[in-house]
C-alpha cells in the first residue's frame, strides 16, 4: 500500500510530465497502427485465377503434318479472372497460357498467345442467348461493355474468355489426365508485375458443346495463323 501510496503522490506532483508520458504513448500506438494499415494495403496485390468450371478445351487429331506423325490441335477457352484489391487501377497489357505437355522435362510448353475469338462466347439455352464477357476482341454482337480492354480499377474484379490453339506432336502433346490438361496462365500487367494461376482445363468429348457456346469456332482455328505450333528445340 505504501508503495501504492507513494506512485500516487508521484504523478500528483509530476503532472506535466505524466501527460508528456501519455501523449507520447499515444503518438507512437497511432503511428504503428497507421504502419500497419499502411503495410496491410501494399501487401494486398492483384490476383488471376482461372475459372475451371466455365473453361473448356477441344482436342483435335490432325494426322502428318510436315513429315511428323500424330500431329493434335487443342483449342483452349479460357475465363481469366482479375481481382484488383489496390487503391490503383492496374491495366493488363497480355495474357499467355502454358501447357503442361509428354515430356517429361521441361514440363510446360512454351507460352502461348492468344488469339482473337471468332464471335462473342455465349451461354444458350433453347432460343434464348446470353453473351458473356471477353478479353480484347471486339465484335458487333452485344453491347461493348462485355469487351474488357484490359483496365481493371480499384478494389475491382473482372472475368472474360480467352482463346489459345496449340498445335503439337510426339512428346511435346499436351498431358492429359482423367480430370484434363494442367495449364498455368499468365498475365503481365504493364508495370511489369506478372501473374500467375494454376488449373487443369476440362476437355471436351462432345465438340458441339464448345461449338455453342463460340459459333463458328472450328471453322476459325482450321486456319494456320491461329495456331501456337510446338516443336521440339534443337
Amino acid at each position: 500500500m505504501d508503495y501504492l501510496k507513494t506512485i500516487i503522490a508521484w504523478i500528483e506532483l509530476h503532472g506535466v510530465t505524466v501527460d508528456l508520458i501519455k501523449w507520447l504513448f499515444v503518438g507512437i500506438l497511432a503511428w504503428f497502427l497507421g504502419a500497419f494499415r499502411f503495410l496491410k494495403t501494399k501487401l494486398k496485390r492483384p490476383t488471376l485465377e482461372v475459372e475451371s468450371l466455365t473453361s473448356r478445351c477441344a482436342i483435335e487429331e490432325l494426322g502428318d503434318i510436315d513429315g511428323n506423325p500424330a500431329n493434335l490441335r487443342a483449342t483452349f477457352l479460357i475465363e481469366a479472372g482479375v481481382n484488383n484489391p489496390t487503391t490503383e487501377p492496374i491495366v493488363i497489357r497480355d495474357f499467355s497460357l502454358h501447357i503442361r505437355r509428354l515430356k517429361k522435362w521441361p514440363i510446360w510448353h512454351d507460352a502461348l498467345n492468344p488469339t482473337t475469338l471468332p464471335s462473342r462466347v455465349r451461354h444458350t439455352v433453347g432460343d434464348i442467348s446470353r453473351y458473356l464477357k471477353n478479353w480484347f476482341s471486339n465484335f458487333s454482337e452485344g453491347p461493348e461493355s462485355l469487351t474488357l480492354n484490359g483496365r481493371i480499377e480499384s478494389r475491382d474484379f473482372q472475368s472474360g474468355f480467352l482463346i489459345f490453339v496449340s498445335a503439337s506432336w510426339g512428346n511435346m502433346r499436351p498431358k492429359k489426365f482423367d480430370n484434363g490438361i494442367p495449364v498455368k496462365l499468365k498475365a503481365r500487367l504493364t508495370t511489369g508485375e506478372m501473374l500467375c494461376a494454376k488449373s487443369i482445363i476440362p476437355v471436351l468429348e462432345d465438340h458441339s458443346v464448345m461449338e455453342s457456346l463460340v459459333p463458328g469456332i472450328f471453322e476459325h482455328v482450321e486456319n494456320p495463323s491461329t495456331w501456337n505450333i510446338i516443336r521440339e528445340k534443337s
